[in-house]
């Protein structure tokens, strides 16, 4: 028999700002540690990219290793979803997180030895992929169980800001560690980072854990978390957003080496440059985000995003100096952010707990596992026709793609993340708060 779960309505009331979660102890430990890690998995990222690209002088051979490494996602986030609503969010991070610092381990000490070639890259970011099944649906689905609903939103923010400052530390420390003391140190670094997030994880309490109790088969749940994500008037086009900036934003990334040897013609200072701009432009963004949101509501926010985006691609592929390259990646980086916050929050805010680990699963497979490909493509595409024009490209992608969806469903502009959610029913099985 069907048990109908309503997710508390967001106190209107009361408006936190931005920072309000950090009066939360749990979440600034949780903070804390997944800023060092992040800060350490951006070294890593920077360092490996730049291996990758040394040994292979080639643009597709990065969207190769990027695609591989997806792969997984893209094949068992499904499951992945079910696996979070059936194990503590906690205990599957710790063991994501410890075999995460393990594969960076491995490949720092292949590197010491100058050992490391490209297939030792490949299997390891398979490896990394596969944790990632996992660990990327429980970090999204971990934050309302330290904060609860009231501080969802703020919560969500400061996860991205978190994610954006890594993003400025790594790459900072990475180009310092990449002239200094080379690649393999900032492998040993992201291993090491590790021991931050899960001594966070072993102290914090998590006072709003939610259990499934008396759910179906795994099979059984993957359908129903299909459907109703198929059937909701706004979770459909906001995933179909997410597939599209995982598919043709996120991959720019993984192309600043790329952009910074050959249109800057600075392979290590402007590739750190154009790092370190770019997450400072999402840091911005994430702290701008609350305000924005307020003012003209996330939907519109989401829209405006998707055009300074496109236009920061077309504009960086004519840039041949580092100082305007830095600035427009700065704008890149803010808009990034900016969209990425909106959708998140707009479709934590809607979905009920009895469903959030699997939506936040296709969450992350929109996001995330539609990146390898994305990646291979525009890296193919290089390849063809040369960086620059490939942004080119790229921009004209991502406007024409992300303006269709919205003209398709218009109401999403009208979105502002106070919409009381519906009573959802859920089969087989009820949602409940309780302790960890």
């Amino acid at each position: 028999m069907a048990t109908p779960v309503q997710q508390a309505e967001p106190t209107l009331a009361r408006k936190p700002g931005t920072l309000s979660v950090l009066r939360n102890t749990n979440f600034r430990m949780y903070f804390i540690g997944q800023l060092v890690s992040i800060s350490g998995t951006w070294m890593q990222n920077i360092a490996q990219s730049y291996l990758v690209f040394e040994i292979t002088k080639s643009e597709l051979w990065l969207g190769i290793v990027a695609c591989l490494g997806g792969l997984p996602l893209l094949i068992l986030s499904p499951l992945g979803g079910v696996v979070v609503e059936r194990v503590p969010r906690r205990t599957l991070l710790i063991v994501t997180q410890t075999i995460q610092m393990i594969l960076a381990f491995i490949l720092a000490a292949l590197a010491f030895a100058h050992a490391v070639q490209v297939w030792h890259i490949v299997v390891l970011a398979i490896l990394l992929g596969i944790t990632n099944v996992f660990d990327t649906p429980a970090r999204q689905t971990f934050v309302v169980e330290i904060v609860g609903k009231d501080d969802l939103r703020s919560g969500i923010a400061l996860n991205s800001i978190m994610n954006s400052m890594g993003r400025v530390l790594g790459p900072t420390a990475a180009g310092i560690a990449l002239i200094q003391l080379g690649d393999a140190w900032c492998f040993m670094l992201n291993g090491l980072s590790f021991l931050a997030v899960l001594g966070s994880l072993f102290l914090m309490k998590v006072p709003y854990a939610i259990k499934y109790i008396g759910g179906s088969s795994p099979i059984r749940q993957m359908r129903e978390g299909l459907s109703y994500a198929r059937r909701d008037p706004l979770i459909l086009p906001l995933l179909i957003l997410a597939g599209i900036a995982g598919f043709f934003i996120l991959p720019l990334l993984r192309l600043f080496p790329a952009v910074a040897d050959i249109l800057l013609h600075s392979p290590e200072e402007a590739y750190a440059a154009l790092s370190v701009a770019e997450g400072t432009g999402s840091v911005i963004g994430g702290i701008i985000v609350g305000w924005l949101s307020q003012r003209f509501g996330q939907g519109r926010v989401v829209a405006a995003a998707i055009v300074i985006n496109a236009l920061t691609n077309a504009l960086l592929a004519l840039q041949g100096h580092i100082p305007p390259a830095v600035i427009i990646t700065l704008f890149f980086g803010s808009s990034m952010i900016l969209l990425f916050i909106s959708l998140n929050t707009m479709i934590q805010m809607i979905v009920p707990d009895g469903y959030r680990g699997r939506v936040m699963s296709l969450y992350s497979l929109a996001m995330l596992g539609t990146t390898p490909f994305g990646s291979l493509a525009i890296g193919a595409l290089a390849d063809a026709v040369g960086i620059g024009a490939a942004l080119i490209i790229n921009g004209l992608c991502i406007v024409v793609l992300g303006g269709a969806v919205i003209v398709r469903w218009p109401h999403i502009l009208r979105y502002n993340a106070r919409t009381k959610p519906e009573t959802v029913a859920i089969p087989n099985g009820v949602v409940e708060a309780v302790g960890d």
